[in-house]
């Protein structure tokens, strides 16, 4: 576990012994569940003009509708998702969000709903260079990640010997990627697509296999079990008629696919960690 999982766990923990989650009951007389979600194509797509869309969106509808509460969105940077849970700002997340062993320790998660697999992307040239996936992990090569998130569990746990950089979000993981400020990435589609698509460098995926395979759910503060439950029974329920295949049909279709313009507030640092 890298020093700032570390701080950030100890740092959350802090906020859980406050207590701050609402309860099922509460959130139906407030009439709103809050939902705390960041730019993450295609689960969350910022437009320019700041409008949401995606899978999680249209998922959250389909709750409004069966619920009867109206949604309120709580946009965070990536990074700051758990946080905005713990301390009462929103009451779940919906953003693509993983249940991870790191993330268990201050969230529940619902039932899994979608299954995601990242893969390193690097320049021809250094891929070329390195030979293999070991080659790579080295000091010369640059490689980004998203703070917060997935890739930079993996980029910290397989390339710790490499420059790391942590980024907000994988739309900036692209352009640095496009000007060369980076080598390389650890990213899951539509952004390794976007990535492949950039002509002056030349990216493509090195290797045949994920280096990690995640399964996304709905995330509330520990303690929230009703609304954890509910949110089980929607899962379920929809699974049963082939929802989640269908909006996956939707928003994952080539001509779907978006990358999600940059969240309006960046993380605290955009420094290499661990």
């Amino acid at each position: 576990m890298t020093r700032f999982t570390t701080s950030l766990i100890i740092a959350l923990y802090m906020c859980t012994s406050v207590g701050n989650a609402a309860s099922l009951d509460e959130i139906k007389k407030r009439g709103t569940l809050r939902v705390a979600v960041a730019p993450l194509s295609p689960f969350v797509i910022r437009d320019e003009d700041g409008s949401l869309s995606g899978l999680e969106i249209d998922a959250m509808e389909a709750l409004s509708a069966e619920t009867g509460l109206s949604i309120e969105f709580v946009e965070r940077p990536f990074c700051e998702l758990a946080e905005a849970v713990v301390s009462g700002a929103a009451d779940m997340i919906a953003s693509g969000y993983s249940n991870m062993p790191e993330r268990r320790g201050v969230l529940d998660f619902s039932l899994p709903y979608h299954d995601t697999e990242y893969f390193l992307v690097v320049s021809r040239e250094k891929a070329k260079k390195a030979k293999t996936l070991r080659g790579l992990n080295s000091d010369d090569v640059k490689i980004g990640y998203q703070l917060g998130g997935v890739s930079g569990m993996v980029a910290t746990g397989e390339f710790s010997g490499s420059a790391l950089k942590g980024f907000s979000s994988f739309p900036e993981i692209v352009d640095a990627l496009r000007s060369g400020e980076v080598d390389g990435a650890v990213m899951f589609e539509p952004y390794l697509g976007a990535a492949e698509d950039i002509k002056k460098y030349k990216y493509r995926v090195p290797h045949e296999f994920a280096l990690t395979r995640t399964i996304e759910a709905y995330a509330v503060e520990k303690g929230s079990d009703e609304l954890r439950d509910r949110l089980n029974e929607f899962v379920i329920s929809r699974d049963i008629q082939g929802y989640w295949d269908d909006l996956e049909e939707k928003w994952f279709a080539d001509d779907a696919l978006a990358s999600s313009a940059p969240p309006p507030t960046s993380c605290k640092s955009t420094t290499p960690q661990g």
